[in-house]
């Protein structure tokens, strides 16, 4: 299930640890569109997030990485510690076709690595509840609805996408 939210990603609070995701690259850079909020609100995922893609590097295409905040993150502002899931769905190189390919693999990983935590913000259906941005659309380049169309394939997920 889609939602859309008008607003700032960043405000979403939650009793239980929310979960943020974006689109990434696999070259440990946080460097210009959103992912540079991130890394500015919440530095010690980005240290875990860059140091992963120095192990790991361009495998870790159509994988997704969910990373722990700490309290103290400028992000959490004194809610309970939310987590990053980082998708890794484009180098730059990439075309359209295979992002998306890319975005339902680091989904469905993601979708795995989500059902075997107990503390994360669910819905009324007990569906986990992922907050992200229009992933993609922007520095990756892919029309949003290739990308809208490999989310609404995501049953045991709540997406709530924030646009501006």
């Amino acid at each position: 299930m889609v939602s859309y939210i008008r607003g700032d990603l960043f405000s979403h609070t939650s009793s239980q640890a929310a979960v943020l995701a974006h689109a990434c690259n696999p070259f440990g850079s946080w460097g210009g569109g959103i992912a540079a909020v991130f890394k500015k609100k919440f530095p010690s995922a980005y240290k875990l997030y860059a140091n992963h893609c120095k192990q790991q590097g361009p495998n870790l295409m159509g994988t997704s990485l969910l990373l722990p905040t700490e309290p103290n993150d400028p992000g959490n502002n004194g809610n309970p510690p939310v987590y990053i899931a980082c998708l890794f769905t484009s180098d730059f190189n990439s075309p359209p076709s295979e992002i998306v390919e890319n975005t339902r693999k680091s989904m469905l990983e993601l979708s795995h690595q989500l059902s075997s935590l107990s503390n994360v913000e669910k819905d009324s259906e007990k569906k986990v509840v992922v907050n992200m941005p229009m992933i993609n659309s922007g520095i990756f380049n892919v029309p949003w609805e290739q990308t809208e169309a490999v989310l609404e394939k995501c049953p045991k997920l709540h997406i709530n996408v924030y646009t501006i």
